[in-house]
């Protein structure tokens, strides 16, 4: 019995960006996974597959970008995967305003209503990422408890769900922002290094192993299969 979970942790899927991993690189990458015979689930349903005997992983996407829908979601159809991804709510149909002073920052679109309704109808997760994508470390206690809290009960209310996972901005938590989470969440995920492993990771510390534009194929395999990432954990 396997109970060791790869988390992967995405961002954007698109050609035209050199931050992204390129379609070519994820479809290789889903083909591979296929091949291994892991089938995909999504975090919400991580409960359910902590103690059985398939080998699942969990595709994750955080700030939901439109090239998510548009690249990531057919592959994922192909391979009868699915994917959770994690938006900023006061953001849908805008961009990334929380990425514009950084070094060559690239203004990309985020998914809009429509998009996400589809998104949900082929099966797939909506998890929170707050209301603005702020450093919740570097809120008040008010204003931390409102970007956690009002941007599910926002998501809820617009897209007829309950969402159960929470992403950290920029990975960013301590002790007080993770009793909030507690509180409207079930699981949260962390930018923190290594395969998830059963009963070894607090549902709200979830660490995720990062895939990036150069992330090749037997780096790839190595971050799934072996010990890669799990010897790059910190607490």
């Amino acid at each position: 019995m396997s109970n060791l979970i790869p988390i992967l942790m995405y961002h954007s899927i698109d050609d035209n960006s050199k931050n992204s991993v390129k379609i070519k690189s994820f479809t290789k990458q889903m083909t591979l996974m296929k091949k291994l015979g892991y089938k995909s689930i999504n975090l919400c349903e991580l409960e359910e597959y902590k103690n059985c005997n398939k080998k699942v992983f969990v595709v994750t996407f955080d700030d939901g970008y439109e090239s998510i829908y548009k690249n990531a979601l057919p592959i994922l159809k192909k391979f009868n995967f699915n994917g959770t991804c994690f938006i900023v709510y006061n953001s849908i149909d805008k961009y990334n305003t929380w990425d514009k002073n950084i070094n060559n920052f690239k203004k990309m679109k985020i998914m809009n209503e429509d998009q996400i309704n589809q998104w949900i109808k082929c099966g797939n997760e909506i998890g929170s990422h707050t209301l603005d994508h702020y450093d919740l470390l570097k809120l008040n206690e008010n204003d931390s408890t409102d970007q956690i809290a009002k941007s599910r009960k926002k998501i809820n209310t617009k897209f007829n769900i309950t969402i159960k996972s929470f992403s950290y901005p920029y990975g960013h938590f301590n002790f007080k922002i993770k009793k909030i989470v507690k509180q409207f969440y079930k699981f949260s995920v962390t930018t923190k290094r290594s395969r998830y492993k059963i009963n070894k990771f607090s549902d709200f510390e979830i660490p995720r192993i990062p895939i990036n534009n150069n992330t090749n194929l037997v780096k790839f395999f190595l971050k799934i299969k072996t010990f890669y990432e799990d010897i790059k954990f910190t607490n």
